[in-house]
């Protein structure tokens, strides 16, 4: 059978879902796996962004406008982005430079300070962000003095004053550990859950007899397993299918390596039983044993599927009555 006919078959859900279900443990393994290695990870990063926290302090101003008509006038210039360019400016930072002790450089300051307007325009807020606590103070200082200076050459500004000048704390970073390690954990379980459904599709094994028969032609009697419902299905149609003859029974392997007398054997009892393992890689080696018995003149009687799994076949037939558990 070419891979066109085989994909024509369809796909057995039930067989397929029974099939991933045995996989479980390698599932739930991948997931551990996911786990571990996205939090060892998380872990890395935590700790290194945890030796780089830095102490921060917020100052809050209130901005007493002038009276002017235009209101729209401050929600253009006198924004979060105004006051952030305005506090990099001359003006400002040019200011605060000069308040700071020698050594300190224009960039570094700029870099440690922001500003933004959270919603009432008249309300601004600076923050300090440096490695040192004492380094925190002294910035913040020298900012809030400028920043109220600035209100001396401002446009429209009247007058600004400190309302609140915090103590500088250490930043804190959040520990999502658990997060990380519950999305490591659900993404290589999908990716398992993937790869497994990938590897039960394209698998060239024969699990059941209607697939023996669908794909290569040949009756199949039934199943042989420890359920005795199954057993005793196999040997009814094995008995109607023999017709009262003995058939010689040779496995797949066991036909790949046939000899001559093997298949004198077969030709003198009429024909072969083939006996075909379940869930073993045998679908491309079953077209070579039918094409070697069809040159050799040896019909097969009929088919049987061998070593099978009993869980995986009683759960198909519904033949289960209690759970036995998932066989690995």
């Amino acid at each position: 059978m070419n891979q066109r006919e085989l994909e024509r078959e369809g796909v057995d859900l039930k067989l397929v879902l029974l099939l991933l279900l045995k996989k479980i443990p390698i599932v739930i393994i991948s997931a551990l796996a996911g786990a571990l290695l996205c939090g060892a990870l998380y872990a890395i990063w935590y700790s290194q962004a945890d030796g780089g926290r830095k102490y921060e302090a917020r100052s809050q101003y209130y901005i007493t406008f002038e009276e002017i008509e235009d209101k729209s006038f401050f929600d253009y210039y006198y924004n979060g982005y105004t006051w952030n360019d305005l506090l990099a400016s001359d003006l400002i930072l040019g200011y605060a430079m000069g308040l700071l002790p020698e050594g300190y450089e224009r960039h570094y300051v700029e870099d440690c300070v922001k500003a933004e307007i959270l919603s009432d325009v008249r309300v601004l807020t600076t923050t300090v962000r440096a490695r040192e606590a004492e380094e925190v103070t002294l910035l913040q200082q020298a900012i809030e003095q400028a920043v109220v200076h600035y209100a001396r050459d401002g446009e429209k500004l009247e007058r600004i004053e400190v309302i609140r000048s915090e103590e500088p704390v250490l930043e804190e970073i959040s520990n999502h550990m658990l997060r990380a390690a519950a999305t490591g954990a659900a993404g290589v379980a999908v990716m398992a859950v993937f790869v497994l459904l990938l590897c039960i599709a394209v698998q060239d094994a024969v699990y059941l007899p209607q697939e023996m028969e669908a794909r290569f032609g040949v009756p199949c009697a039934g199943i042989e397993c420890g359920n005795r419902k199954l057993s005793e299905e196999l040997a009814r149609n094995e008995e109607r299918l023999c017709g009262g003859k003995a058939y010689p029974s040779l496995s797949v392997s066991g036909l790949l390596g046939a000899g001559t007398d093997d298949y004198d054997r077969i030709r003198e009892a009429g024909g072969v039983i083939l006996a075909v393992p379940q869930g073993k890689k045998n679908s491309k080696q079953l077209p070579r044993v039918l094409h070697n018995l069809g040159i050799q003149d040896c019909p097969v009687v009929y088919a049987k599927i061998t070593e099978a799994d009993e869980w995986l076949t009683g759960c198909y037939y519904g033949m289960i009555k209690k759970s036995k558990g998932i066989s690995k």
